[in-house]
């Protein structure tokens, strides 16, 4: 793991949770209430610069609200790991 950058994880989970949630047309406000969590907290987790951790416990509420497989918010993990893996070689 010494290769890897947790905050780079947690900005792509983020990423893929805000691309998800505009692509079902909900502002911050109607998912954070749906998964029962401030806006706030979710506008931390979706910010580029912040890269906050979420829980799996939200990760699987949003797979639930939204009828997504739980691997869609990694969406992009392969190529990060490939990235990586290229750099340190």
């Amino acid at each position: 793991m010494d290769n890897y950058n947790l905050n780079d994880f947690y900005r792509l989970i983020g990423d893929n949770i805000k691309k998800i949630r505009t692509e079902h047309n909900d502002s911050q406000e109607t998912l954070a209430e749906k998964i029962d969590m401030s806006r706030g907290f979710l506008s931390q987790i979706e910010s580029p610069g912040l890269c906050v951790g979420v829980s799996l416990d939200t990760l699987f509420k949003i797979c639930m609200i939204y009828n997504i497989d739980i691997r869609d918010l990694f969406n992009g993990f392969e190529n990060f790991v490939d990235n990586k893996n290229n750099r340190s070689n």
